[in-house]
């Protein structure tokens, strides 16, 4: 079962074995709000970076979360700098996700450390970020 539900994630966060699109810039600034709502700059940019290191929007809460309905004009504009910045990292700037493709709240590290094994790398805020 254990092994069943890591490749189950593994093939999800890969598009080209799924056939899934790319991320739509809309959609992740969604997922930003939805993910790391008014926390630090420094959070939705780590949440951004992962987004961006899993390239698909499957097992992401934040998308549909209903606090995008509520969010104001700063805190778009805040989420939508942080995935245009999140396309720049390169050139020598750190990565603050440290490369991680998944994150959570603290209500799910029971998942991630107890069901799918995976291991804590860093966490920002209110919001760990993982690894296999």
């Amino acid at each position: 079962m254990k092994r069943a539900l890591l490749l189950a994630t593994t093939l999800a966060t890969f598009p080209s074995a799924t056939g899934q699109a790319a991320i739509s810039d809309a959609d992740a600034v969604l997922a930003i709000i939805g993910e790391a709502g008014d926390q630090s700059d420094t959070a939705m940019l780590a949440v951004a970076s992962a987004l961006r290191h899993r390239a698909t929007l499957q097992g992401v809460y934040g998308v549909k979360n209903p606090v995008n309905t509520h969010a104001n004009a700063a805190l778009r504009a805040r989420a939508q700098h942080a995935w245009l910045q999140s396309a720049q990292r390169n050139g020598g700037q750190a990565d603050p996700s440290l490369g991680c493709k998944f994150f959570g709240c603290p209500a799910d590290a029971h998942y991630f450390l107890h069901i799918l094994h995976f291991r804590p790398v860093k966490t920002i805020g209110q919001i760990t970020f993982y690894k296999p």
